[in-house]
């Protein structure tokens, strides 16, 4: 290296001030080209850095996102899941039946038994038991012991489809009874001339057969003549005032009223398609007229009613609760906010006549049950809305709420069908968490099902005695399950959570027994409007969302006292304008209490409808005279085979 430096060095000494010059410049030029190579590999060390780090981060959000998509998805598979068991699968009651007959078959029927079983069906449903009789068949069949000893304990009797096949047609037999009827006598003289002879049959008596005919057109129009008097020498003109009774100077009938909200608010048939029926008949009604009428009449007409209804209800200590929602177009908020139907009832173990009122709302809140219980005192039955808890909180003990039983046991029943049970046999999944807790509420069930037909009194001794160890015994494992190291699936986790809870108010309906477990009644009166809100969708206005919750009140209350609700309806509409003056305000109170569903002016009013339907129908079927065989001829009667047949 020194040789190399010295020879180098020799070299620069022997070139000339020009060669120096020069080879100073060229190293300044490598120099500066080396310097902006290493400033370019500066550079792109820097952003390449940079979009390592800008990768890294976009390599985690997408991971977090991925992670987020595959909840999302597993979330929706489960959802997907439990919406194809609830259309295609089987009710949790009958799978986990299912999976006990499997362990356990039912006892088979003794083809030979001496023993003829009893006919239910002259029983009158509903009558009362005592306590004392529950014992006393308790004691007397023990498999109503509430234990899982066979594979058909407590009230899950085996189904006897022949029977209630039997009870359905004898029920149709006995409607058709009490029906219009059309007398024919099917005889084809010449045919049986030829099939047996002439003269040499004859009719020894008939045999009954029935069809159900529909009338093609019910609908027909009443034209009404008022006179017109001329009067004295001057024959001075005057005309006998005439003025509709449901609305003046219009074709509506209060008949045709009804049908359109009988179709509408019980058949969930719109009045749209309502429009283009009416008009397949030759009826040219559109649906603006429709609605116009429904929306200036009904306001009037149940109003007072509704207000008599709930002051019925809020006599009563016990009551259920619900809600659902309703969309409304035009309620001067934005579009797709949807609005509340609030659902009062009475309880369905209460011993008073049952109430059903639907109240609409634009929210969910409290204000409502605020302005509605102000002065009530009792008990709700609901489910575990905050709204109920509140109400509860504020009336200071006046008002508690009683939690419902089936909301619980759908907790669970959702942890488990989201489980891909195909590989798991009977056994495994008898031993499941969500399958224990769900035989547990069974037995709950089983026992309280057993105490329908008891008083209020009667029915809480039983309960003290037979179903509250069973609640004991229900939330014991739930407990345990809570306080255990096992790792849960999300749903099952939100069940216990529930249940927990929900404790204090799901063993509430154990201190009266005027309290049901659930709330399922509630629900039951929200599937009319349910399946009528999936036709129609929404309410156009907020008088029109006012005249759903009306009308609802009154279809439910009156399928809940046993009563046609066309029948009803229409009997609102004839006997309503009666008592009220031109502003549409009640002029005598008095009048309400023939007003509701089971007053004796109602029932009256209904035979009095059956009779003039049958009246008018008959007047269509004059009886006819009953056939008789043709007389022999004298050619017959001097043929001696014919004599001796």
């Amino acid at each position: 290296m020194k040789a190399d430096r010295k020879n180098f060095e020799k070299t620069i000494n022997g070139l000339g001030e020009y060669y120096l010059r020069e080879l100073c410049m060229s190293m300044y030029d490598m120099i500066e080209e080396k310097t902006l190579r290493e400033n370019a590999s500066d550079r792109i060390n820097t952003e390449s850095a940079l979009a390592f780090r800008a990768m890294q981060k976009e390599l985690e959000d997408t991971k977090k996102e991925l992670g987020d998509c595959k909840k999302v998805i597993a979330k929706l598979n489960e959802q997907l899941s439990l919406k194809t068991r609830m259309i295609f699968g089987r009710h949790t009651e009958k799978f986990i039946d299912s999976l006990e007959n499997a362990q356990n078959p039912p006892e088979e029927f003794e083809d030979e038994s001496q023993v003829e079983d009893s006919d239910e069906r002259g029983k009158k449903k509903g009558s009362l038991i005592s306590f004392e009789d529950l014992k006393k068949s308790r004691s007397e069949d023990p498999g109503k012991d509430g234990q899982n000893n066979s594979g058909n304990n407590g009230s899950h009797v085996t189904k006897d489809n022949g029977s209630k096949k039997g009870t359905r047609t004898a029920n149709l037999y006995e409607s058709i009874m009490n029906l219009p009827m059309q007398l024919l006598y099917d005889l084809d003289i010449d045919k049986l001339n030829e099939e047996y002879g002439e003269g040499n049959w004859r009719i020894a008596s008939w045999h009954e057969h029935f069809t159900i005919e529909k009338i093609e057109c019910p609908i027909y129009v009443k034209r009404i003549f008022t006179p017109v008097i001329s009067s004295g020498l001057e024959h001075r003109m005057s005309t006998v005032p005439y003025k509709n009774p449901i609305k003046d100077r219009s074709y509506l009938s209060a008949s045709l009223l009804a049908d359109i909200l009988y179709r509408k608010f019980v058949l969930a048939l719109p009045f749209y398609r309502q429009s283009d029926d009416y008009n397949n008949w030759g009826l040219a009604l559109s649906r603006q007229v429709i609605i116009r009428w429904v929306n200036e009449l009904v306001p009037v007409i149940t109003r007072p009613v509704i207000e008599y209804l709930t002051e019925l209800m809020l006599q009563c200590r016990y009551h259920q609760c619900d809600e659902t929602y309703l969309l409304v177009n035009r309620d001067g908020r934005a579009a797709g906010t949807k609005g509340f139907l609030w659902v009062h009832s009475t309880s369905e173990l209460a011993s008073c006549n049952p109430i059903i009122l639907f109240f609409y709302e634009a929210t969910r809140g409290t204000d409502h049950l605020r302005k509605l219980l102000l002065e009530f005192h009792g008990y709700i039955t609901c489910d575990a809305y905050i709204s109920y808890h509140v109400m509860e909180e504020e009336s200071e003990g006046r008002i508690l709420a009683t939690g419902c039983l089936m909301h619980c046991r759908r907790y669970f029943a959702i942890a488990l069908f989201v489980n891909d049970l195909k590989g798991l046999t009977d056994e495994q999944i008898l031993e499941m968490p969500e399958v224990k807790a769900l035989m547990l509420i069974r037995e709950v069930y089983e026992e309280e099902n057993r105490l329908k037909n008891m008083t209020a009194d009667d029915r809480l001794l039983a309960r003290k005695e037979f179903v509250a160890p069973k609640m004991g015994s229900l939330f014991e494992y739930i407990h345990e399950l809570a306080e255990s190291e096992m790792i849960f699936s999300e749903k099952l986790a939100k069940a216990i959570d529930y249940a927990i809870n929900q404790e204090v108010y799901l063993r509430r309906f154990l201190e009266d027994g005027n309290i049901p477990c659930d709330n399922g009644s509630s629900e039951r009166h929200i599937r009319g409007y349910s399946v009528g809100r999936a036709n129609w969708l929404f309410a156009d206005t907020v008088t029109g969302a006012e005249v759903n919750a009306a009308m609802y009140s009154i279809v439910e209350t009156a399928k809940a006292n046993n009563v046609n609700p066309y029948t009803y309806i229409k009997y609102l509409i004839e006997k309503m304008p009666e008592h009220l003056d031109e502003y549409g305000n009640i002029t005598d109170r008095e009048c309400l209490k023939d007003m509701v569903p089971w007053s004796d002016a109602f029932h009256t009013y209904e035979e009095e409808c059956a009779e003039n339907r049958n009246q008018m129908y008959s007047g269509m079927f004059p009886a006819p005279v009953i056939p008789k065989p043709p007389r022999k001829t004298a050619e017959a009667s001097d043929n001696p085979v014919a004599d001796t047949a």
